[in-house]
């Protein structure tokens, strides 16, 4: 029994002197002071070295060690030897004998003579890993003809930074108000023919016959939907830029009517629902047109549409352009779909439920308010690719609206 008591008071003074062998480092960390300077990481530190054991004849080389607390990144700084009395005799004899005793050079060579703070700057390039890095150093101990008597390694201090903050997104979706009256409108270009400086509207003449019947589609479709009340037609007439300025303002105004006549007598149409304007020459749609083609000279002809605000040189100019040719081009082949009336037809769109909202989403999407569109996606669930494409869909019908963003919050 006595014997057992024994072992257990031996084993426990062990780990006793241990743990305080542990906490009582022959090098301890004295001041410590870290900051960033653009992209470097700055340490100042002081160590103490006063209780190293060091006979005359022996040094200890020091390396301050930058380690992460996984051990997958570290970083060694430059030694400093510490020596004693007779060693630095030694070390002094062969340097003037030019017969270096180190490996590497240190950064430095002191005679340990407590007591003792050694300041240092350890410098090294930021990165993220010192974030969750401690300070370490390691101790190397040699005597006579350099053999190595000891090897330790002291903690210094840890982590040297802060840790990183990490937010956390939860993402959290904005509820858009309800749209009490729903007022949409939809714009479309009719491309008639008129004969040159004419505008009385010929139904037979070139594409007449066709281009009547892509109207009457459009009309009819938006009339005969029952979740619309159409509540007004807004012609708008333009003319080419050939020919007199102030004539064809007069002849876009002109055609506009006639095109309004046509509207009123086809479909019988409420005369107070029906708006006219006119905008003459159509310079801004030569230019679309233009940009989006492979006409030689393009940007040449672009330049001058921009920076000639003369509209009778800027002709003139235009028709020199490589000879002519490139005039003779514009006129025959893009001045054509200039001479057109662009019609807007506004409507008010009724409030739908959301059984009915879904089924409207897939084909006539603008016909919804953004609430309307909101609560259809949260029929669905959250992540799911139903619930995805709904806010899809919002962000292409209302590209320009903030409230269909999501919002992100910490």
């Amino acid at each position: 029994m006595k014997r057992a008591i024994l072992y257990i008071f031996t084993i426990a003074t062990i780990l006793w002197y241990s743990d305080l062998s542990a906490q009582n480092n022959a090098v301890r960390l004295e001041r410590e002071s870290t900051h960033k300077e653009g992209n470097m990481l700055i340490m100042d530190v002081s160590l103490n070295v006063d209780s190293l054991a060091i006979s005359k004849n022996e040094m200890v080389t020091l390396i301050p060690v930058l380690e992460s607390t996984d051990r997958q990144n570290s970083h060694s700084f430059d030694s400093i030897v510490i020596t004693g009395k007779r060693k630095e005799k030694m070390i002094a004899r062969n340097e003037r004998f030019n017969n270096n005793m180190f490996e590497e050079t240190p950064k430095a060579i002191i005679r340990h003579e407590p007591p003792q703070t050694i300041p240092m700057r350890l410098e090294l390039p930021y990165q993220e890993w010192q974030h969750s890095a401690n300070l370490y150093v390691a101790a190397d101990t040699r005597g006579c003809a350099c053999k190595q008597l000891d090897s330790s390694r002291y903690l210094l201090t840890g982590p040297i930074l802060p840790a990183l903050f990490t937010p956390t997104f939860e993402l959290e979706y904005i509820t858009p108000p309800t749209e009490e009256v729903k007022r949409r409108s939809e714009t479309y270009s009719a491309y008639l023919n008129y004969e040159v400086g004419k505008h009385k509207l010929l139904p037979n003449f070139k594409n007449n016959a066709e281009e009547p019947r892509k109207v009457n589609e459009i009309i009819t479709e938006i009339r005969n939907d029952r979740n619309l009340t159409v509540s007004e037609f807004k012609i708008t007439g333009y003319a080419s830029p050939e020919g007199n300025e102030q004539s064809n303002m007069t002849l876009s105004k002109n055609r506009a009517q006639s095109f309004v006549t046509y509207l009123k007598d086809r479909y019988g149409i409420d005369p107070s629902m029906l708006k006219t304007e006119w905008k003459g020459e159509d310079w801004d749609g030569l230019r679309k047109v233009v940009v989006s083609s492979n006409i030689s000279h393009k940007n040449e002809v672009l330049n001058l549409i921009d920076s000639e605000s003369n509209i009778a040189q800027r002709k003139n100019k235009l028709k020199q352009i490589n000879g002519g040719r490139t005039y003779s081009l514009l006129l025959n082949d893009y001045y054509p779909q200039l001479r057109r009336n662009d019609y807007t037809i506004a409507y008010v769109a009724r409030n739908f439920d959301v059984n009915e909202a879904k089924e409207v989403i897939k084909t006539k999407p603008q016909h919804l308010s953004l609430n309307e569109m909101f609560l259809v996606a949260n029929t669905y669930p959250k992540n799911s690719n139903e619930f995805k494409e709904a806010f899809d869909i919002a962000a292409r019908v209302y590209p320009d609206n903030p409230i269909q963003y999501s919002g992100f919050r910490n």
